[in-house]
């Protein structure tokens, strides 16, 4: 008779399903720390992780027990009655649970909360609003731009306190944020004392540059994804003490920004551009130059970024990112490639950049590395005594 297969630790079963219910995303969107390169898409979707961990809690009663945390982690929070209730159950499950006795809720790590979820039609306090108060461990807040639908948003709604957020992820609906509460970014940032990470999009109504003052003394990094002059100057009346890093998805005017670097220029250590080519049609890192005076950090993708003028000259800067993400317009191995390559890695050789001391590559740069005119072009920081890494 065969000999039984030696069992795993729980431990290891544990890590097993971790890895199983993982996606190239999953760390961008649940981390409230900077990392180059990080600024996914929050609404990025990924059905079939959700398939895999509904498979798995239906494996055995192990599984099941070791798989609903991760199940549960990640929801879209709705006005249903159902999902009420199943976040708070503890029998209907039909899996034992520890002595904590915790409840489904206390699983949930990240909500996405779209604006149908909290309309006010009646004085009537949504049941979204109760179900997310439910969640004691809640780390990231999802607020998405719904599809041009109508909703009313007539009396005033509630929002629950949210002492564990440490990230939110906020577009901004003028229509919604009349009705205070969940809906106000406002309020919201006042009962999320914790934040680290705020995300902001959508384009401000002047009404609400007057609302209530925000102090998040634990804010590190600030994201925006596509704002008016009126957001930027609502956050310029904020205090945000710990902010270091600051990541732009798009622009529509570079500037827009000029009262943001005025406000919290010399407190910038990090900043980062996203894939858009309003970067290289405004040249914006002439925007950054003048406004950071203590900036030690630069990421972008170098496709769509203008290369850097030398007109200000940085005395703190001594890590460059480099993202090799393709654009049509430059194809590798060509002369307008090399070229436009090139005036980004000479002006860092330059005398403007003194503290320089290392430029990371990011993306996929083999094809250019594999070439003579790399190697030529990379030389004069080289001599510098800076050095060129691969990610």
């Amino acid at each position: 008779m065969a000999a039984a297969a030696p069992s795993l630790p729980v431990e290891v079963w544990l890590q097993v399903l971790r890895w199983a219910t993982l996606n190239p995303w999953t760390h961008a969107l649940y981390t409230s720390e900077y990392s180059p390169f990080e600024a996914v898409d929050v609404n990025v979707g990924t059905p079939e992780i959700s398939h895999t961990k509904r498979a798995l809690v239906l494996v055995c009663k192990d599984w099941r027990r070791w798989a609903l945390p991760l199940l549960y982690e990640d929801i879209l929070v709705s006005t249903s009655q159902s999902l009420h209730r199943l976040l708070q159950s503890r029998s209907d499950l039909a899996v034992d649970w520890d002595a904590t006795s915790r409840c489904p809720a206390d699983f949930v790590r990240r909500a996405h909360l779209p604006y149908s979820s909290t309309t006010t039609p009646t004085p009537r306090t949504p049941r979204s609003v109760d179900t997310l108060a439910l969640c004691s461990s809640l780390e990231v807040l999802v607020r998405a731009a719904d599809a041009l639908t109508p909703f009313a948003y007539e009396f005033n709604i509630e929002c629950p306190p949210l002492p564990s957020l440490k990230r939110i992820d906020w577009w901004h609906h003028n229509e919604a944020a009349r009705s205070g509460g969940i809906n106000s970014l406002t309020r919201v940032l006042e009962v999320s004392p914790n934040v680290e990470y705020l995300s902001v999009g959508g384009e401000l109504w002047a009404t609400y540059l007057l609302t209530a003052r925000v102090h998040l003394p634990h804010l590190t990094t600030l994201r925006f994804r596509r704002v008016n002059t009126f957001f930027v100057l609502t956050l310029c009346r904020w205090t945000f003490p710990s902010l270091r890093h600051v990541i732009f998805d798009n622009i529509l005017d570079g500037d827009l920004f000029w009262a943001f670097w005025t406000t919290f220029g010399s407190q910038i250590r990090t900043v980062e551009l996203g894939i858009s080519l309003k970067f290289y049609i405004q040249d914006f890192l002439e925007y950054v130059f003048a406004g950071c005076t203590q900036l030690e950090e630069l990421n972008y993708y170098v496709h769509f970024t203008h290369p850097p003028s030398t007109h200000w000259p940085q005395n703190t800067l001594n890590t460059v990112g480099l993202h090799a993400h393709p654009n049509s317009f430059f194809r590798v191995g060509t002369a307008e490639y090399w070229e436009h390559v090139g005036r980004h890695l000479e002006a860092f050789a330059s005398p403007a950049f003194p503290a320089l001391r290392r430029v990371l590559l990011y993306g996929d740069w083999r094809a250019s590395m594999g070439m003579d005119e790399f190697h030529r072009i990379v030389q004069p920081l080289r001599d510098k005594g800076c050095m060129i890494e691969v990610a």
